[in-house]
């Protein structure tokens, strides 16, 4: 078992999720990163529990490594519970930051700011 706190071990996690399904997100806006990780961060630590119930391993229990199953997701977004809506935003967010991407933000500026701004109006306060 790992011996980093909790949250640091979360927050590796989601770094390394963040790289895996949406690159490198250091050009985004500063307040849609942060958003970025909120987001993942509820979605890991959610995950982290429903794996954990599924497998039966204690709260204090972290895997040394982690990737995101496809199948666990989808089982997590049909679960009634605040995974629903955990899982729900991640999977939104995952596809609003794609739809960023393509757009060129040197060519369409204004396009681009009004993306981000829709993006962080679905932000949870």
């Amino acid at each position: 078992m790992n011996k980093n706190k909790p949250d640091s071990r979360i927050q590796q996690f989601c770094e390394a999720i963040i790289t895996e399904k949406l690159g490198d997100i250091s050009t985004l806006p500063n307040k849609l990163v942060k958003h970025v990780f909120y987001i993942y961060g509820n979605f890991i630590a959610a995950y982290l529990n429903f794996l954990r119930q599924k497998e039966g391993k204690p709260r204090s229990w972290f895997p040394e490594s982690l990737s995101i199953d496809p199948a666990l997701e989808d089982e997590m977004r049909h679960f009634f519970s605040d995974y629903q809506h955990i899982t729900k935003a991640f999977l939104t967010l995952n596809k609003q930051i794609d739809e960023l991407r393509e757009i060129d933000k040197d060519k369409q500026p204004n396009l681009y700011e009004h993306t981000v701004a829709s993006i962080l109006s679905h932000e949870i306060r």
